[in-house]
């Protein structure tokens, strides 16, 4: 995994202070290269939106099921 310095990015919140890492993940046997941001503000895990644009995400609330594919 590759870190950058610490950077400045605007969230919804304000701005707040980021790295960048370049990360990998597997799902359902298929193998990414992601770029994660990490930092004190974040709480949660959050997709990407650059990452989303490759992959088809459908929600389903009601019955408890998330399919990316």
């Amino acid at each position: 995994m590759r870190s950058n310095e610490p950077q400045d990015m605007q969230t919804a919140m304000g701005e707040a202070r980021f790295s960048l890492y370049e990360g990998t993940v597997v799902i359902e046997g298929e193998e990414s290269t992601i770029e994660v941001l990490g930092g004190n503000e974040l709480m949660n895990i959050i997709l990407g939106v650059f990452w989303l644009r490759t992959k088809r995400l459908v929600v389903d609330f009601s019955i408890g099921v998330l399919t990316l594919g």
